[in-house]
This record gives structure tokens, sequence and C-alpha cells, in this order.
């Protein structure tokens, strides 16, 4: 059976934990040679060790995407040395929650910085082989926070939100090209960062699964399956849309404390 990324060259960001790391090792099982960056160099020589013992490629590199230069010189550097660039992941995450009275504007601009400027410029960088080799797909990992409004989130539900619209107009652009740009939205997803949000605390865990109409987290190798789906060739005709995997969350119709199974068979006069 034919791999989906067989000889292909993908590039993931935040590569190290998480979802980041799931989709490498989902891209690397899939026949791609994977090039994941994070600030945590020796968790990527740890994914390393692991792809290569399961027969895969995989090579990481310690960058910031806080770094703007060094986001543009990576992305330049794995085109130069690899001839081209197949797939791009952007999935470096930046969570800098917070009322607003109480977020100052270097918490907001953080946010953007990491989840925004790094997007555009290693999509920009990115398109200049995927134009120039007609094909390529490019997937960023959004949040279900872009689509909804929540407490204490505005600069990191703000910053997404861009993320979306940037895809849809970067979508327009790259079509006449056969490049590919879409959004992935994930829920509540069991990673470190739900711990860091949450205190790893049970309750807060459960009581947050318990609002989702599927009733748990998700996997973060559930997200990765939905990332290199719109990656493949699977999805050769999709484009431009952000897809919500997040347990039917986004699509609920919440009313507090009232016991919505009450109106069951109910008669409503119209």
């Amino acid at each position: 059976m034919t791999k989906r990324f067989a000889n292909k060259i993908a590039i993931v960001t935040g590569a190290s934990l998480g979802i980041g790391r799931s989709t490498a090792i989902q891209l690397a099982e899939e026949g791609a040679h994977v090039i994941g960056c994070s600030r945590r160099k020796p968790k990527l020589d740890e994914l390393a060790g692991r792809i290569s013992a399961a027969g895969g490629q995989f090579t990481g590199y310690a960058l910031d995407v806080n770094d703007a230069l060094a986001v543009e010189r990576f992305v330049e550097e794995v085109i130069e040395k690899f001839g081209r660039l197949d797939v791009l992941v952007n999935n470096a995450p930046s969570v800098k929650g917070g009322m607003i009275e109480h977020t100052s504007l270097d918490d907001w601009q953080s946010n953007f910085k990491a989840s925004v400027d790094s997007v555009f410029i290693a999509t920009k960088a990115a398109f200049k082989a995927m134009y120039q080799q007609g094909s390529g797909a490019v997937v960023t990992v959004s949040s279900v926070s872009s689509l909804r409004g929540g407490m204490a989130a505005s600069a990191y539900s703000s910053s997404k939100a861009a993320i979306n619209h940037f895809t849809s107009c970067a979508a327009m652009e790259a079509a006449p090209y056969n490049v590919r740009v879409n959004v992935v939205a994930p829920g509540s997803v069991n990673t470190p960062g739900l711990d860091q949000a949450t205190g790893k605390s049970e309750v807060m865990m459960n009581t947050i699964a318990s609002s989702i109409p599927m009733q748990r987290h998700a996997e973060p190798e559930e997200i990765a399956e939905a990332i290199c789906f719109l990656c493949s060739d699977q999805a050769s005709f999709i484009t431009g849309i952000v897809l919500p995997v997040d347990g039917g969350k986004t699509q609920q119709l919440y009313i507090p404390d009232f016991d919505i199974t009450a109106l069951d068979n109910a008669k409503v006069d119209s």
C-alpha cells in the first residue's frame, strides 16, 4: 500500500509536544521526511530517536517562533537543503490568557507574535517553493476559541481568529498554483497545554469534559489525523476552510442551569 506522504518534505512547527509531536509522528509513519522545530531541543532529539526506530525520517531544529528572521531562515534552509517543500504545519502555540483589564499590551502582542506573525512568515516563505513546484499544502492549528467568545481569552482568541482569516485570504491567492491552505481548530485536547491551563485539577478537567457533547477531551493523535487528512491528496479539492475538531462543542446550544431533556417530546405551539 502506497503511503500518503511518501517522498514528501514536511515542516512541523512546535513539534516537540502534544499536537505537533503527534502530527510529526504520523507524517513520518506515512512516508514523509519531517523537519520539526521547537525551543525544546532535547524533546526533538527524543522524537527523532522514536521516529528513526520506527523506520521514519525526522530532523529537529531548535527554534523560537517569536524570532521572525529565524523562522524565515529555517523555512528557506529546509527548501534549499531538500529542493522542495510539500507540507507546512503551523502549530507552535502561544497562550497568555487573562481578563482584558489585566492583560498588558505585551501579553496581547506576544500572542499575535507567536500565533500570527510566525504563521505569516512561514507561509510566505513556503509559498515561494510551493508556487514554483505547482503543489503543496499548508495547515495551521488554530482553536475553537477563534470561533466563539470566552472569558479571559481575548488576546488568545483574537490571535487565533486572525489566523483563520489570514488562511482564507492565503487560500484564495494560492489556489491558482494548486497550493491548498486550511485550518484545523481543536477543542479541548489532552496536552501539556491543557495541564497548564487547568493546573492539572481533576475537577476542572472533568468539568470541561462534561461540557463537551462527546463528554471527553480529544487526544493529540485525533487532531493529527485531521491535520494529515488536510495535508494529503485525499483533500485535493479542499482549501480555505476552518475545520473544528472539538467533539461537537462549537455546534452546541448551551443554556446554563436548564435541563434541555425536559423538552423531549414536548408540544410547542407555533
